[in-house]
């Protein structure tokens, strides 16, 4: 719920910055038709149950713009991993002895990469250089989970053996993914495109539940995400 909080928080200090300064650049070029190609950096955040497995990470990528009449279309690629699971450090409760044991060499990661293709609509004012809109998106995702050297919970004979694994646990699996949300475009140049947006993304895949670390089935996949993005046009 913090780090929920707190993206919110940065998105509405955004706005109210770009009104506070908006004065200065009354002059200001703006958004005009062309296409452009431009570079993705974004923070992702899980949200429910899906935040009981990590805490997020980067995703990095490239996009291909075209504008028409202040609508931007896009086609974008990425690749994100969240590097380190929070199964690392959860514990099963052995039936045998009544006890709970972590497994001390345990590592996983979540992977993503995919294509998605989104619409972004200005609202119908503008401060200056700075040009909100709203945006929506589809595409399709590959994701793999991976977890190494997990205790195996099912061992019967007394003492637990720390050292007996199984490795790696992996699913993988490719679903679709649709997003909404919305940001501010600020034009540097003429040729040069700053945007800043939150998106709720839903991808519906899954994670299988790990019944002995009591961590359930996570389905779909809801994240936030906190984006810049930078893009040149060729044609403007």
């Amino acid at each position: 719920m913090y780090r929920l909080n707190l993206a919110r928080s940065f998105f509405i200090i955004t706005i109210l910055v770009g009104i506070l300064i908006s004065p200065v650049f009354s002059q200001a070029p703006s958004l005009s038709d062309g296409w452009g190609l431009g570079v993705i950096t974004r923070a992702y955040v899980p949200l429910y149950n899906f935040y009981d497995r990590f805490d997020g990470g980067p995703q990095f990528g490239l996009k291909w713009s075209y504008t028409k009449n202040t609508i931007t279309y896009e086609i974008q690629y990425f690749y994100s991993k969240f590097p380190s699971g929070k199964i690392e450090e959860s514990t099963f409760q052995w039936v045998y002895d009544g006890k709970n044991y972590q497994s001390p060499e345990a590592s996983s990661e979540l992977i993503f990469s995919g294509v998605v293709g989104n619409l972004q609509r200005p609202f119908k004012f503008n401060w200056g250089r700075f040009f909100p809109y709203w945006g929506i998106g589809a595409g399709f995702i590959h994701y793999k989970h991976t977890i190494e050297n997990l205790v195996f919970p099912g061992q019967s004979i007394p003492p637990l053996d720390l050292n007996f694994t199984y490795s790696p646990d992996q699913e993988s699996r490719t679903a679709l993914s649709i997003n909404f949300g919305g940001g501010i475009n600020y034009t540097i140049s003429s040729k040069l495109n700053l945007s800043l947006d939150l998106k709720y993304h839903v991808l519906f895949g899954y994670l299988r539940p790990m019944e002995s670390w009591l961590l359930e089935k996570v389905s779909p996949l809801q994240l936030f995400a906190v984006g810049l993005d930078f893009t040149y046009y060729f044609t403007k």
